[in-house]
């Protein structure tokens, strides 16, 4: 049987702090992702100072010169809460497709949102699974896998992962594992489910790493060594090469702690976990 060869990226939106003050921009951050010995970098379409294609060519050679992949393109949509707004969602998706196609990313992250307060869950359900499969279908067009990332809401659990998958139902959607947004677990950020555990956390994560061809791997609070103090990350990657996954695995750092201190240490140490050191 082949040899899982995961590799290791970093989303952009980890810096966030830095892009506020402008003290990074997207060629900063690019450089800075060699400088810590990442793989690759997922550019956030938020970060996109234009969409021009003179800039993103520019964009494109810096990947190509520093030798990083673009593994994915994340676009943050909403389907559950407005449902007003679904054709502007679906018309920026669209775009956010043709632009990660253009940088080299062979795969589009969606959310699908919430539902509307005071509203209809399984109306809300429907909706979204309806958009995505608007979208699964765009972008089988372009070449451009589509895949749902659990993000609260909507996507609390495994089983909510599933339904959607199976509600879709089509061959260009894929589903995202996000580490962060599953109920059971403790520390900042996540759904919160009553009675849930580690138990329901862990199991979530069984689900979804069989079909996910993505995966972000999410810091809080990391320690002098880089690891997390809310999520086993030995266990996560013994779940991973359970299923042979061979992706990448994307760094997104949502702590207080300085980004530029505490980022390098979760890279060192997301990097043993990747190699299964």
């Amino acid at each position: 049987m082949a040899v899982a060869m995961m590799r290791l990226s970093c989303l952009s939106l980890s810096y966030q702090k830095q892009f506020r003050s402008g003290s990074m921009d997207l060629p900063k951050f690019i450089t800075t992702a060699r400088g810590l010995g990442f793989d690759g970098v997922d550019l956030h379409m938020q970060h996109l100072k234009s969409f021009d294609r003179i800039y993103l060519k520019q964009l494109r050679r810096l990947c190509a010169d520093n030798g990083m992949s673009v593994p994915s393109f994340p676009v943050s949509s909403e389907f559950g809460q407005f449902p007003e707004r679904i054709g502007a969602e679906i018309e920026k998706c669209r775009v956010g497709m043709e632009t990660g196609l253009f940088l080299g990313a062979p795969l589009v992250r969606l959310f699908v949102g919430s539902t509307p307060k005071g509203g209809n869950a399984e109306e809300a359900f429907k909706r979204g699974a309806d958009a995505l499969r608007k979208c699964a279908e765009i972008g089988e067009d372009m070449g451009m896998l589509v895949a749902l990332q659990n993000h609260s809401g909507l996507t609390s659990t495994g089983d909510d992962m599933l339904r959607f998958h199976k509600a879709v139902n089509h061959p260009n959607f894929a589903l995202v594992l996000d580490t962060g947004h599953f109920t059971g677990r403790t520390g900042p950020n996540g759904p919160k489910i009553e009675g849930h555990t580690y138990e329901h956390y862990y199991r979530s994560l069984q689900q979804v790493a069989p079909l996910a061809p993505f995966v972000r791997v999410k810091l809080y609070e990391v320690n002098e060594q880089g690891a997390e103090k809310h999520i086993d990350y030995p266990r996560v990657f013994e779940i991973l090469r359970g299923v042979h996954y061979n992706g990448f695995c994307s760094l997104v750092y949502e702590g207080t702690e300085d980004e530029l201190t505490a980022i390098p240490r979760g890279a060192r140490y997301l990097r043993k976990m990747v190699r299964g050191d």
